[in-house]
């Protein structure tokens, strides 16, 4: 298990990350909202992954189409 600063830390991050240029949402910084924001935090990098996979074989599969298409 990782010790809470780390993960103090790296959900600090992953708010920044998705804030963008938005203000970071003030949230009381205690193990129970570190956890649950955490497990958040490894769903979304879970999920942007998928998602990049799903992008990347959709791109195969467009060009293997459009080299069928026009030969």
């Amino acid at each position: 298990m990782e010790p809470q600063e780390e993960r103090e830390t790296q959900v600090a991050a992953w708010l920044k990350k998705i804030s963008g240029d938005h203000p970071i949402p003030q949230y009381e910084v205690n193990p129970r909202t570190t956890e649950i924001l955490h497990h958040l935090s490894e769903r979304n990098r879970v999920r942007d992954r998928d998602v990049y996979l799903v992008i990347e074989d959709l791109k195969q599969k467009a060009s293997e189409y459009e080299s069928e298409v026009f030969f």
